[in-house]
């Protein structure tokens, strides 16, 4: 054999085992242990990638299963299986289902890792974490963009990144679909005003305005100078001057509540000649509370209420899963 031969042979060799050490470390960097900073800024640390998940709320499970499949999920909240107020009710469908969260609920489910809120139980948290289940949490969103964060967030935890990008991709696909039909609108914006069994969400600063912002009219709560968290008002009911209320169509569970509700309200004398002026446009819940990517369908589905005609079609309500 050919002694000029050797070093190059040698020199083969040893990059071939170079790539392959350096192949086997960026594998385990990925499978093995890692943190993510959640939306407090606080570091989580993961011995490895979650392959059960729990989450706390029902923004929370519609995020995850844009994510990664339902069998991936440990349990579902309860509400993630009512079709009037989830996007994922059929994705859940065989999922148990919790609606007491105690730290030993939560414990019974074996989760590798616990999403929450920035809204949630901090005791609640606390506990679990002392049971030693990594607690995640989340932004209870107020804009689109914290929505789109959550995505990132989450993704970035169950080392799904590529797929988060593409469903924030698909949202902004949306988002710029609707921002162009609303375009075409001229004129004088419509007033729409919620009715709400939560007396004191919607106004100015929640992520309801800003859909309804998107959606091209004007919330309002916010025209009749209600922040979120302030409780409805007559005065600023009758400021608002609106066009139409915004009114649920109540799941099973809610309904008898909501209809009580309802028909105090209009009973007042403030309010008798809006109720005979004003249009009643109502929705299921789940186009006006949803708080995941799922809230595009939300915006179109409050504009066509808003305008009084289909501005967007009815079209299926697909989750905008990233993965295939």
């Amino acid at each position: 054999m050919n002694r000029r031969r050797f070093p190059g042979l040698i020199l083969l060799v040893l990059f071939t085992w170079l790539c392959m050490l350096l192949t086997g470390c960026s594998h385990k960097a990925q499978t093995g242990a890692y943190t993510v900073v959640d939306a407090r800024g606080r570091k989580v640390a993961f011995k490895a990638e979650p392959k059960k998940v729990l989450t706390d709320s029902l923004h929370l499970d519609e995020t995850v299963l844009t994510l990664v499949p339902a069998s991936r999920l440990a349990a579902a909240y309860y509400l993630s299986g009512e079709p009037g107020i989830s996007f994922v009710a059929e994705e859940t469908r065989a999922l148990p289902k919790l609606r007491q969260y105690t730290p030993e609920a939560v414990a019974s489910y074996h989760p590798d890792v616990f999403f929450a809120s920035d809204w949630s139980d901090p005791l609640l948290l606390r506990k679990v974490e002392e049971m030693g289940i990594p607690v995640f949490i989340c932004h209870g969103p107020v804009t689109v963009a914290e929505v789109e964060d959550n995505v990132r967030l989450m993704a970035a935890v169950l080392h799904q990144e590529e797929v988060g990008r593409r469903v924030i991709r698909i949202m902004e696909q949306e988002l710029g679909q609707i921002d162009a039909a609303i375009g075409k609108e001229h004129g004088r914006k419509p007033v729409g005003l919620l009715l709400s069994l939560m007396s004191q969400y919607g106004g100015a600063g929640s992520l309801f305005d800003e859909l309804a912002a998107r959606g091209g009219w004007i919330n309002g709560l916010a025209k009749g100078g209600l922040k979120n968290g302030m409780p409805l008002t007559e005065e600023a009911v009758l400021a608002a001057q609106p066009d139409f209320f915004l009114v649920s169509q109540p799941y099973e569970e809610e309904k008898e509540a909501y209809e009580a509700f309802q028909k105090d309200f209009f009973s007042q004398p403030a309010y008798r000649d809006l109720a005979r002026t004003c249009r009643m446009e109502a929705l299921p819940d789940r186009y006006v509370y949803d708080a995941s990517p799922q809230l595009v369908y939300g915006i179109k589905a409050m504009a066509n209420c808003a305008y009084g005609r289909t501005i967007f079609p009815r079209e299926p309500e697909n989750v905008l899963k990233g993965f295939e």
